[in-house]
């Protein structure tokens, strides 16, 4: 119950050379998925958590990872939002056993170089800088809506399905959300031109749609403090959430469990409460165990990310600038490497490292590369 499409916008973004990865988004469309008849309801709520603790097993042998979505997707009816910059046709061979949904899709993540967010009732599979804080922004963004005048906390905690039409474009989709909570898009155009087709996710908050929508752009908002404006604003480098907790037994023993189960938490006393700061995807396992459940965390191993490129007769330099804008790399490099990177080149290369690609690159020109601190720094000896 995905559908896939190519963005028009990926192509302006980074012409005159073509990325073969492409803008995707996955929703509930059935004449994208090729059967008309298949049951487009969406597993919500709690039906949607059981469904990530059910057991699953699959094989995939260099599937497209489009095509191993849409199968996943509708076989489990749980909506999968992949980030617009993942290659849809990647290949990916993997063998799922004796796990769990959540588990199957941290691998899956893992595969593509990246990882798996939870939003509500959809799964975000994208880059590990985005995944790694995109719920806990979420839910962030619902608290601010928890401290707006009743009328606008009303507005912005408006939670239903959501749907759109073809050639629609995300700033006219953040428009509409915004609209439905009577609030102004201050900055609208820090969104790139898009053409997406028709779209159809299940029900959720609409802070959690503007927290979807606008990942792919390495984006967030803030709200106005009366409610009637949105700023979008640059996804931070890191994000966390504080949460408060009243644990059985004594606060002491308590904060000693927490504190083994989750190292990367930072734990207060607070009267008879524990404030505890960390992710959001930590505060809903620590929650559980609070409650006397028990919890385990799912520890992937992080993919290698693989770039396929094709471009004919373009300047090694602005292939440089587009591998490093679209890696948030800061480009940095010495007058005798900008002459050099003046030269024309022509490249058709798949399934490379990112030290691959730029090897390769600057393979005629001599120009030495080093990425430390996400600093791409070029030198000609």
């Amino acid at each position: 119950m995905l559908a896939f499409w190519k963005s028009r916008s990926m192509l302006r973004d980074y012409l005159p050379f073509v990325w073969t990865s492409c803008t995707v988004l996955l929703a509930s469309c059935p004449q994208f998925c090729g059967a008309a008849d298949v049951d487009a309801s969406w597993r919500t709520g709690q039906d949607f958590r059981r469904q990530l603790d059910s057991a699953i097993g699959f094989q995939w042998e260099s599937s497209p990872i489009r095509q191993g979505l849409t199968g996943l997707s509708a076989n489990q009816r749980v909506a999968i939002w992949l980030d617009r910059r993942v290659d849809p046709d990647h290949q990916v061979d993997l063998v799922v056993r004796d796990a769990t949904l959540d588990e199957a899709l941290q691998r899956v993540g893992s595969a593509i170089g990246g990882g798996v967010s939870y939003v509500d009732s959809v799964a975000y599979l994208g880059s590990q800088p985005v995944t790694e804080k995109l719920a806990t922004l979420a839910a962030l963004r619902r608290d601010e809506v928890k401290q707006l005048p009743p009328a606008a906390r009303t507005r912005f905690s408006t939670s239903e399905a959501w749907k759109w039409d073809a050639l629609a474009t995300p700033r006219e989709l953040l428009q509409q959300l915004a609209k439905t909570a009577n609030a102004k898009v201050i900055n609208i155009e820090q969104i790139p031109h898009d053409l997406w087709p028709t779209g159809d996710l299940p029900a959720m908050p609409l802070t959690d749609q503007m927290s979807l929508l606008l990942a792919g752009f390495d984006l967030t908002f803030d709200i106005a403090r009366d409610g009637s404006a949105i700023r979008l604003t640059p996804m931070p480098m890191d994000a966390s959430i504080e949460r408060s907790y009243s644990p059985r037994g004594t606060l002491n023993a308590a904060a000693s469990t927490i504190a083994e189960a989750f190292p990367g938490v930072t734990i207060k006393k607070s009267g008879a409460r524990l404030a505890i700061v960390g992710k959001f995807e930590e505060h809903e396992l620590i929650d559980r165990l609070i409650r006397g459940e028990a919890v385990r965390r799912v520890e992937t191993t992080p993919g290698i990310k693989r770039f396929d490129l094709r471009v004919e007769n373009q300047q090694i330099g602005a292939i440089i600038k587009a591998v490093a804008d679209r890696e948030s790399l800061q480009l940095k490099m010495d007058i005798a490497s900008q002459a050099k990177l003046q030269q024309r080149i022509s490249l058709d290369v798949k399934q490379l490292t990112l030290e691959e690609l730029i090897s390769q690159a600057l393979l005629s020109t001599g120009v030495l590369h080093q990425i430390d601190g996400g600093v791409l720094e070029l030198s000609a000896p």
